[in-house]
């Protein structure tokens, strides 16, 4: 019954894969198995003939035993079929399920005691259609797969992870696509010369995921680079482990993360059942781990290829070098608006270049060439001096439009200076039409090649943060690696009020206004007299009591308490909390939130009553560094007014870092659902609570109010 025939595919030649690598999953088996059983095989039918066909040929290029099970069938492409399972030898490395109902064919191994590494579920009908039933029946799936000793890949995918790979030279992507068309234009990439190492489409991730993958890959030493096309994530947890092997094995990550909006989240969802979570923590969750996040396939494409085949840059600063001042132009003022830094060349480069270029034309960084030195033979000369310039780590060369000879002879100089750089050189393509040789010859001198100047700025930025190059990667690893497993999933109590969130937050360090809780206006009286005035008098009950009229602040004696108590119980107030007034500093707010893939986020922002309308908020995940806790504040639209604004006293920054690094220590606990800290008053001698909202994971032991003796 085994096979080793021929279809109707072209066989392509075959990279053997690197098993140096660990591979706890033995994913390398999923790739290269001995054996392959297709259930539901077909030879006439539309769409189950075409995933069989490819089944075949994948079996037939590394010499796999092919067995198609069908009890409808006597044979399949010529190859006796079997009616199930049992009538096939074992082991089978992998088992592929083309009929709908994939647990009873994994169940029908199980009775036959067959021994199966992974099945691979082509079925929708799963979880990505948002019912009970369908995530019901994508459990259960789960739990049989798991019970025969085996694991899942899919369902609601196909075999696009056998598709020949071209055999390619020149560092490789791997590949992850969570929808098998989407992954088609990332594979499409060897048509310009791009080698890739694997692909790997997921589908529901029912078991196996994205994040499987991707430590996969991390860990391939044929893999420089993973692209991935991503919709949601299973486990917070396993990317976050994922993340860390590819820090610690240097592989850069690009992704498109589906999810920016309302639109692509809904559709996501449906599409393959994924939690999408909130858009502005998976751009932390990014930042924080070094993984570069882009839009579109373009990016991905490029990016990719350029952290695939470029030299890491020795220095951060990046030069522009132009036959044309007007691209000259375009290009340094993108790439500055970027973020990426062009500082001016050093007197020596400078004046080592204008021995070939007019002296009418500027040197220092954009560099414009004017198209003459180039025409006349300099043009490798010119490249070759600014980019070993120190200060210079990555060059954006932009390529003329077709006319006057002028693209032939920038790309004739790339080509030449390409075959001894050791900077990264990134061209970039002006022009709508890459129907000219000179494009082909950059790709197949191993230069990416860029159809855009966003993207060729995208790269630099990516090559610039590599992970190579980022110490603080090293330490977000060190911190992970120290993190607590996340609790399980927990009914979160109601809101402890303002008076016992204080409290329970001052028992673990924070500093809060002096206050008090009291029930009747006498006692309120007291409490003021008590903590001195003026005190700020807030009415028990509403959540958002500016709202109703329950905060009144710079109250200055026992009159002014007296009747600001009694208007509020007039309005319903259920008692009183008096405060130390505080003044003179800049309203903050500072908590935490959980997002339901990626757990507790740290943030901080423009705090006060206008908080909500602001929206000044910056997030992270968790690890927090110090360094990202101060970018964090510096990111803030508010921040300038940090350090002293029109002649105003600068606030103490590092209290403000301090509590952040505080409240990240308290999210790692797992005990908060939710926590609010606003205001939070930052002045020049440190930062104190004004008000405060803690809703704990699990029921609470009485905290006790701060009331009036």
């Amino acid at each position: 019954m085994a096979n080793t025939g021929s279809t109707t595919e072209p066989t392509r030649s075959v990279r053997e894969p690197n098993i140096a690598s660990s591979d706890p999953l033995n994913l390398r088996t999923f790739y290269r198995p001995r054996s392959i059983a297709v259930v539901g095989a077909h030879d006439t039918r539309a769409g189950l003939e075409s995933v069989t066909s490819r089944a075949l040929a994948h079996a037939n290029r590394i010499g796999a035993a092919f067995y198609p099970v069908n009890p409808t069938k006597d044979e399949v492409f010529d190859i006796p079929a079997v009616a199930d399972l049992a009538a096939l030898p074992g082991p089978i490395d992998v088992v592929l399920i083309l009929v709908r109902d994939a647990e009873a064919v994994v169940d029908s191994a199980r009775d036959a005691g067959l021994d199966v590494g992974f099945f691979l579920v082509f079925a929708n009908g799963y979880s990505e259609l948002g019912t009970d039933a369908g995530i019901e029946r994508e459990r259960s799936l789960v739990r049989a797969v798991h019970r025969a000793g085996a694991r899942l890949i899919g369902p609601n995918t196909n075999a696009n992870a056998w598709d020949p790979l071209d055999e390619l030279p020149g560092r490789r992507i791997g590949v992850i696509s969570q929808s098998g068309a989407q992954g088609r234009p990332l594979t499409q990439a060897q048509e310009l010369g791009v080698a890739l190492s694997y692909w790997a489409p997921t589908g529901n991730e029912a078991d196996l995921a994205a994040a499987d993958f991707i430590e996969f890959l991390a860990k391939d030493a044929d893999t420089a680079v993973i692209s991935a096309y991503i919709e949601g994530f299973t486990s917070g947890k396993r990317l976050r482990e994922a993340a860390v092997a590819a820090i610690e094995n240097t592989t850069p990550i690009v992704v498109v993360k589906v999810g920016r909006s309302e639109v692509g989240r809904a559709m996501a969802q449906s599409h393959t059942g994924h939690l999408v979570g909130t858009d502005e923590v998976w751009d932390a969750f990014f930042e924080q781990f070094g993984i570069v996040r882009v839009d579109d396939f373009d990016e991905l494409v490029e990016i990719g290829a350029a952290l695939a085949r470029c030299p890491l840059p020795t220095s951060d600063g990046v030069v522009v070098c132009s036959v044309s001042g007007g691209s000259a132009a375009h290009v340094g003022d993108l790439a500055t608006v970027g973020g990426l830094s062009l500082p001016s060349l050093a007197p020596a480069t400078q004046s080592l270049l204008r021995e070939v270029i007019p002296a009418e034309l500027n040197i220092t960084n954009p560099v414009d060439n004017g198209g003459v030195a180039v025409l006349a033979g300099h043009g490798a000369r010119i490249l070759e001096l600014c980019v070993r310039d120190e200060a210079i780590g990555v060059m954006l060369c932009p390529v003329p439009a077709p006319g006057g000879g002028l693209t032939e002879a920038v790309g004739a100089a790339l080509v030449e200076f390409a075959r001894t750089a050791k900077k990264p050189i990134l061209p970039i393509w002006n022009g709508p039409s890459v129907d000219h040789p000179v494009y082909r010859e950059l790709w197949a001198a191993g230069l990416p090649v860029f159809r855009n100047v966003r993207n060729a700025v995208g790269a630099a930025r990516a090559l610039l943060q590599h992970p190579a190059r980022d110490p603080e990667l090293r330490e977000v690893v060190r911190l992970a690696r120290g993190l607590p497993d996340p609790p399980g999933p927990a009914q979160p109590g109601a809101p402890l009020d303002e008076s016992r969130s204080t409290r329970w937050l001052e028992d673990r360090g924070f500093e809060f206004a002096a206050h008090r809780t009291a029930e009747t206006v006498a006692d309120a009286c007291a409490a003021a007299d008590e903590i001195g005035y003026p005190v700020v008098l807030k009415g028990r009950g509403p959540a958002h009591k500016s709202e109703h009229g329950f905060v009144r602040t710079g109250l200055d004696g026992p009159e002014a308490v007296s009747s600001a108590a009694a208007d509020m119980r007039s309005r319903g107030a259920e008692g009183f909390l008096i405060a130390e007034h505080v003044s003179e500093g800049i309203e903050l707010l500072a908590g935490i939130s959980v997002d339901p893939v990626l757990g507790p986020v740290v943030l901080i922002g423009a705090g006060g009553v206008a908080a909500e309308m602001y929206r000044d908020v910056a997030r992270s995940v968790l690890p927090l560094t110090r360094s990202r806790a101060e970018r964090m504040l510096a990111s803030l639209r508010i921040s300038p007014l940090l350090d002293g604004w029109r002649g105003a006293q600068p606030v103490d920054r590092t209290a403000v870092v301090d509590t952040l690094l505080r409240i990240a220590e308290l999210a790692a606990t797992g005990e908060i659902a939710e926590l609010d800290i606003n205001p939070l008053l930052v002045r020049a001698d440190g930062a104190i609570g004004l008000d405060a909202l803690v809703r704990l994971t699990t029921p609470a032991a009485d905290v006790p109010d701060t009331q009036v003796p």
